[in-house]
Parts: C-alpha cells; sequence; structure tokens
C-alpha cells in the first residue's frame, strides 16, 4: 500500500489545483508524479518552474532530454526514464540513441555523447567535476554558460527522481504510448 495519495485537481490543496490544472495544460495530462507531488504545493509549484526555466536554456529540445534521460538514468528512476524517453522521442532523439543514454552506452555524435558524458560526470562527480574534462566539454562545441544549465537540469531531475523514489509513481500509459509508438 501506497501511504501517498495521487490527487487530481478536486482531491490535492488548493495551492495544488491550479498548478495541476498548468501541468494538464502543459502535457495534456496530469504526470502521475505532479499527481503525487500536489500532496506539498511549494515542492510541485518548484518543479513546474525549474522545469519551465530549463526549458528556456540555450540547449535545445533534444539536448534537454538528453540531460534530463542522463540524470534519470544515472538516478536509476525508470518514472523519469519513461517520461524523458517519450519526451526525448517527441524532441526528435532516435530509438537507437534512447537505447544507448538508457544503457550507459556512448552515442554515436561525438557532441551529443560529450553531453551526456558531463552530464553523468557532474552527477557521478557530485559537482567536483576536474577542470580538464570540463574544458573538454567546453572543446566538444559547448559554453560556459551551458556547464551552468547542466547543472540546472541535474537539480531538477534530482528533485523529481528522488521524489519518485519515495512514492513510487507508475510511467503514466501516455509516456509509454509515445514510447511504444
Amino acid at each position: 500500500m501506497n501511504m501517498f495519495v495521487k490527487h487530481d485537481t478536486k482531491s490535492s490543496p488548493s495551492a495544488a489545483a491550479k498548478v495541476l490544472e498548468g501541468a494538464q495544460q502543459r502535457y495534456g495530462f496530469v504526470p502521475n508524479l505532479a499527481a503525487y507531488l500536489a500532496e506539498a504545493p511549494a515542492v510541485l509549484s518548484t518543479v513546474l518552474s525549474l522545469s519551465h526555466e530549463f526549458d528556456q536554456t540555450s540547449f535545445t529540445a533534444r539536448e534537454q532530454q538528453i540531460i534530463l534521460l542522463t540524470a534519470s538514468t544515472a538516478n536509476d528512476c525508470s518514472y523519469c526514464k519513461a517520461a524523458h524517453s517519450a519526451l526525448g522521442k517527441m524532441a526528435g532523439i532516435e530509438r537507437d540513441d534512447l537505447d544507448a543514454i538508457v544503457n550507459k552506452t556512448a552515442l554515436p555524435d561525438s557532441q551529443l555523447e560529450a553531453l551526456r558524458r558531463f552530464t553523468e560526470q557532474v552527477i557521478n562527480e557530485r559537482g567536483w567535476v576536474p577542470e580538464t574534462d570540463i574544458q573538454s566539454f567546453i572543446d566538444a562545441g559547448y559554453t560556459r554558460a551551458q556547464v551552468f544549465e547542466v547543472v540546472l537540469g541535474v537539480a531538477l531531475k534530482t528533485l523529481t527522481n528522488y521524489s519518485n523514489h519515495l512514492v513510487g509513481a507508475e510511467p503514466n500509459e501516455e509516456f509509454l504510448a509515445m514510447v511504444a509508438g
């Protein structure tokens, strides 16, 4: 039995109802993790706000999903791996590349591989990435600003991945259908 409640706009605290409506508008459905996070409106609002801010980074939609899927894989979050595989597919990432990220194998595109590898290093090294590896990321075509934008993506996924570990949300059927389709 799950000790957490999967809320909707009627059962959630009033401060979360509008945020759930926003999630519905963004995705076309309420992601299961958001329904659980509605228990804590400030956390739900922060997740959507961080997500919005991450959308504003200089990374392309494909690159953003590579960062988010890499972090979700590193944190072993099955819900977020399914969600970002679906969103990655929508962003134009090929199935073989999605599989490579989930299997922690190199991407064939050297620049995207540098992004995947740097994201993984930020997580594994808890930010203590050696200067030579930061330079390798920059030499692959990224910027110093993007170093921090990767950290933003990792922060977003740390919040959602760890929250999901606590509640055990199952991937939405909509996400699973996107990945399969």
